[in-house]
């Protein structure tokens, strides 16, 4: 685990540092640049620090779909597009819908359901909520 958890740490910890970059970002290419921000090293290193990050998980745990599409726009509906809340917040619900998964993965039948099949189950009708929805926001 340990050496899981090294990448994993610092990919987070990068990522928590220039958080505040991402609204910037999220404003447009020509807006960042006319603020200061460096658009393509930002997007390398945000690229980098996420692959770290799920290269690391996916090592332990193996492949969890769905949680990347559902928990971004939870976390969104609850504190709205700024990254410097959000962020964190994805991380803490992200979690806490793993765990809650991987219980009922283990409680639910006398077998342990593989928990991509519960992570599907609660995400594909959260995606199509999302597809008929359209392009309104969430703030």
């Amino acid at each position: 685990m340990l050496w899981a958890a090294v990448p994993m740490i610092i990919g987070m910890i990068i990522l928590i540092l220039i958080r505040w970059r991402f609204n910037v970002l999220a404003m447009g290419e020509e807006e960042a640049k006319a603020l200061g921000v460096e658009t393509g090293k930002l997007r390398v290193i945000i690229v980098v620090c996420c692959t770290m990050i799920t290269a690391s998980a996916v090592s332990i745990s193996g492949t969890i779909g769905w949680v990347g599409l559902v928990i971004p726009h939870i976390g969104r509906a609850l504190v709205g597009p700024d990254h410097k809340k959000l962020l964190p917040v994805c991380l803490l619900i992200g979690a806490i819908f793993l765990l809650l998964i991987d219980d009922i993965a283990r409680v639910a039948a006398s077998v342990e359901i593989p928990i991509g099949i519960l992570t599907a189950i609660v995400g594909i009708p959260f995606f199509i909520f999302l597809l008929q929805r359209g392009g309104r926001g969430w703030a």
